[in-house]
């Protein structure tokens, strides 16, 4: 969906120079609006061949800047991921997107196929096997506009029985910690994370109750 019809507005005056050129246009947008997986999922795929989502993107991200209210897909991106991008520039990290849409491309369709379901982290070292240097941020939107998660924990060893709200336990909370200090809530860092804020929450609680300590 593109950032003009995301802030309402139709006069094409005032409408970015690629907006004509994106693949969403004279669609239902009222479908960038649905939560729902496979809603998401669909509208996401109209993304994935549009020419024009790093600009979009963008500026969307720039709208958006500090504010709260992020819904929809727009730019390939969910309002979750938008929220976990977020955190990153928060962090430091800012991605190349011209960069993470060749990564996205069909020059790499085949190697991110094999790899959607990997932590961003590993997919960027796996790159570096094959010669292509890029950051941990930059891989993680490609791994987003490929379909696949791009998430931050590292994958379940054989024999780890650990819920996934231990996991965020014992992993994260140095980075939960730091995200804290920046004033961001559960949902923007549930969203960092890839995982429901119910085991961020869980994770908190059980910080806490060791005296470990997160800010609330």
């Amino acid at each position: 969906m593109t950032t003009s019809t995301r802030h309402g507005t139709t006069d094409a005056s005032v409408m970015p120079e690629w907006h004509a050129r994106a693949a969403c246009t004279g669609t239902d947008t009222e479908t960038f609006f649905d939560e729902t997986p496979d809603a998401q999922d669909l509208t996401q795929r109209v993304c994935r061949r549009c020419p024009v989502r790093t600009a979009c993107l963008t500026d969307i991200v720039r709208w958006e800047a500090d504010g709260y209210m992020r819904w929809g897909v727009v730019g390939g991106l969910t309002h979750l991921q938008r929220r976990a991008l977020r955190c990153e520039k928060l962090l430091g990290n800012v991605p190349n997107l011209e960069q993470a849409r060749r990564l996205s491309s069909r020059v790499f369709a085949g190697f991110m196929a094999t790899v959607l379901e990997w932590p961003a982290d590993m997919v960027a070292s796996e790159l570096r096997k094959h010669g292509v240097l890029a950051s941990v941020v930059t891989v993680r939107v490609a791994l987003w506009w490929s379909g696949g998660k791009g998430t931050v924990l590292r994958p379940r060893e054989v024999g780890d029985r650990r819920f996934l709200w231990e996991r965020v336990r014992d992993e994260c909370r140095t980075v939960v910690a730091e995200l804290r200090e920046f004033g961001l809530g559960n949902r923007d860092i549930a969203a960092y994370l890839g995982v429901s804020e119910d085991a961020l929450g869980r994770a908190v609680h059980a910080w806490r109750r060791t005296g470990e300590g997160v800010a609330a």
